[in-house]
């Protein structure tokens, strides 16, 4: 029999929707596992933290002691004598890299060299080949001060003047260092600028000489001459070439009896209505103004005798002289308008010929006279670039020659950029208990809850109903807290159940309703088996309480012990374990004989009985059916508490033929591994699992203080009427509590 016994915490309700306190619920469950990890291991730090202070106190007070100098060094300014710096050092990180310089191993040890002595240990190699630290007399600390330009130097050692020694050495030869360093790096860059001035004067003179032959083989004033020349006489050509084209394109256009038009249009056009080139135009028209004046009267005189001779042979005959005159008169004036016309193509021959000449002697001219200008200018540019060269060189010469300058100048004004603020102080004793001490403290503390972390990882079981929910998909029917129960000496009677602490048995009440409204107007589940993973899960109890609670609402009730194995539910009721369940299967009894009534009204149980063959055989055996059978018609419910799931095979016979299951599972001890097979197993058997009961909840809900008031009223009992007893049979409730009272009744 499991006896419910376990701390308690607040549980979460896994029907509420995730909403915005479920990350606050996680946390809780981590915090609660934590504690109950505290509480199964606390013995773990409180023995680890005594066993290394101790330790640390026993193996500090046999130190030899030690004593500690301390000094500052400061940033101070430096002045900038000169606009070129050849020697700086970086200012971000600048005191931390001057800190690593202090604990370098280099400069401690030519500290240690100059400190010499023999009351100091020898100055030995601080590594060895193999990389591995050996011991140094001196412990060397540097702080960088945040936001500041201070560095603190603490220096420990054996003896107080050797300390103070070595830390006034240290800061000297940390400045000594500093000031090789800087002098190393002046006498390399002069060795390398004075290289490279070499260099650029030997290039300085190669490029001198280079120009100097380039003036003695051209003249270079004639070259520029010759160039803005040859420029402007090719935009003369080039003018004079592109009025000829326009004259060419011109008098190609136009036919004789345009020219008179052309000539008067362009008197009164407007200026952006012109030509191309208006010049040329201009001197074309006035090359055929003779022509075309001829032309122009004798087509003018015609038109005038047409217009006479249509006027008069309205009313003339067409032989009348002034008709016939008029007709030769025309006559005569076209013959000279043809003549003036053929005049006047030969002169627009002849003169396109000419522009045609003209035009290709320009192009020459412009050929020759261009390919003079691109040599001038190609001579120009091999000047310009050879008197670039010899500037550019030039100015790096001079730079170089001012470098060295300047190097000289560092050279004779030397500045330290880190000065001593403050000198070493007298050495005096070091306190390290208190602080070794704290170490071990937090030392043991990490080790400790990084062994319960460990052993945390290891336990898979559920700590809390928000953890349950995380790893199995059941729902949850309900959580029997952790309390102590009282243990029935005589049998499972009224009187025993009011003894029960108040949320115990109103754990029960709710899972209770969820029986009894779970089917939502539907078939509910008669016949119902509490099952559990491994032994020790709180099965049998919650089905003894359960059964007796669901008595107590009035509803008859069967509990029947299946565990034929290892049946213990017929001691709460002081009966004889046989004949039970395993002589019914046997059918060496009835049911109507095997089931009894204990003390507690419409409750009848069935022990295990002792089975004379396996009983995962007799759960197989058609009885089983006919016995489940027998009792639906005689009980309302039918309550069955079986072997665990992983531990016999007796579960998967039994669920297979029962309504439904209902799951237990004990919190901080059934392993989630464990659940999900148990849970697997049941499915593979296509039994229907009803929820979870959460037994030895480490939370309950009762706990809360508006609770507390119905805590103290659990004790309520009815009142008695004068000389007559309570009646049986109709439950009494409390409108306080909302308990249950039924008289009792033996059978």
């Amino acid at each position: 029999m499991e006896n419910n016994q376990q701390l308690t915490t607040p549980a979460v309700n896994l029907l509420a929707p995730a909403d915005r306190f479920a990350s606050a619920s996680k946390l809780y469950g981590g915090l609660h596992r934590w504690r109950l990890l505290l509480g199964r291991y606390g013995w773990i730090p409180v023995l680890l933290v005594p066993l290394v202070l101790a330790a640390v106190w026993y193996v500090t007070s046999h130190l030899p002691p030690v004593y500690e100098s301390k000094a500052r060094l400061w940033l101070p300014g430096k002045l900038d004598i000169h606009e070129g710096r050849l020697y700086t050092e970086e200012l971000i990180d600048y005191l931390g890299t001057q800190a690593e310089l202090l604990r370098s191993p280099a400069i401690q040890q030519r500290a240690l060299a100059r400190l010499g002595g023999s009351s100091t240990p020898d100055a030995a190699a601080i590594t060895t080949n193999g990389g591995a630290k050996s011991e140094f007399p001196f412990k060397v600390k540097v702080v960088d001060a945040r936001k500041s330009s201070l560095l603190e130097l603490r220096v420990g050692g054996a003896e107080p003047d050797s300390t103070r020694a070595f830390l006034t050495y240290l800061m000297e030869e940390y400045l000594r260092f500093k000031r090789e360093a800087r002098a190393n790096a002046s006498e390399r860059t002069v060795t390398s600028v004075t290289a490279q001035l070499k260099e650029l004067a030997g290039e300085l003179r190669v490029q001198q000489e280079k120009l100097h032959a380039f003036q003695s083989s051209n003249n270079v004033v004639f070259l520029q001459e010759q160039g803005n020349s040859a420029g402007s006489y090719l935009a003369m050509l080039n003018r004079r070439l592109a009025n000829l084209q326009t004259e060419l394109g011109l008098i190609r256009s136009l036919l004789p009896e345009q020219w008179i038009e052309t000539k008067t249009s362009r008197e009164h056009a407007p200026p952006d209505e012109a030509l191309t080139d208006t010049t040329a135009s201009k001197e074309v028209l006035a090359s055929l103004a003779g022509p075309q004046l001829e032309l122009f009267k004798a087509n003018q005189q015609m038109q005038l005798l047409k217009a006479k001779r249509d006027e008069l042979s309205r009313f003339l005959r067409p032989l009348h002289p002034k008709i016939i005159k008029l007709n030769e008169d025309i006559l005569t004036q076209e013959k000279l308008a043809q003549i003036s016309r053929d005049e006047a193509v030969k002169q627009m021959t002849h003169r396109r010929q000419a522009i045609e000449l003209e035009i290709k002697n320009l192009q020459a001219a412009f050929e020759e006279w261009d390919a003079k200008a691109i040599a001038a200018s190609r001579k120009m540019a091999d000047y310009d670039r050879l008197r670039q060269d010899l500037q550019r060189i030039q100015s790096a010469y001079d730079k170089m020659v001012a470098l060295i300058q300047t190097v000289d100048v560092g050279r004779t004004v030397e500045q330290e950029n880190v000065a001593i603020l403050d000198p070493a102080s007298p050495a005096t004793p070091s306190n390290r208990m208190v602080k070794y001490l704290a170490l071990a403290f937090a030392g043991a503390l990490a080790l400790a809850f990084g062994l319960l972390y460990c052993l945390g990882i290891f336990h898979d079981d559920f700590a809390s109903l928000t953890e349950l929910g995380e790893h199995l998909s059941e729902e949850v029917v309900g959580q029997v807290p952790a309390i102590a129960i009282k243990k029935p000496k005589r049998g499972l009677g009224l009187e025993v159940l009011e003894k029960q602490r108040f949320e115990f048995l109103e754990s029960f009440r709710n899972i209770r309703s969820a029986l009894l409204f779970m089917g939502n107007g539907g078939a509910k589940p008669k016949t119902i088996i509490i099952a559990s993973s491994v032994p020790d899960e709180g099965k049998s109890t919650v089905a003894l309480y359960l059964a007796a609670t669901m008595a107590l609402g009035n509803s008859r009730v069967l509990l029947v012990d299946a565990d034929m194995r290892r049946g213990t539910l017929h001691e709460f009721f002081g009966l004889a374990p046989s004949p039970g369940l395993a002589e019914i299967l046997n059918r060496e009894t009835s049911a109507a004989r095997a089931i009894v009534h204990p003390e507690l009204n419409n409750l009848a149980f069935l022990p295990a009985g002792q089975a004379k063959r396996n009983p995962g055989e007799l759960v197989l055996s058609s009885e089983w059916s006919c016995f489940l059978e027998e009792v639906r018609q005689q009980f309302d419910y039918v309550l069955v508490d079986t072997p665990p799931v992983l531990a016999t095979n007796d579960v998967a016979g039994l669920a297979s033929k029962a309504d439904a299951v209902l799951f237990v599972v004990r919190a901080s001890y059934t392993s989630a591994r464990m659940a999900r097979g148990a849970l697997g197993v049941l499915r593979q058997r296509h039994a229907k699992v009803l929820g979870l009961i959460f037994n030895r909840a480490v939370s309950s809900p009762y706990e809360q203080p508006h609770y507390q008031r119905y805590r103290r009223a659990y004790g309520w009992k009815p009142k008695k009427t004068r000389g007559a007893p309570a009646p049986a049979g109709n439950p009494i409730s409390n409108a306080n509590d909302g308990q249950v009272q039924l008289p009792t009744k033996s059978r």
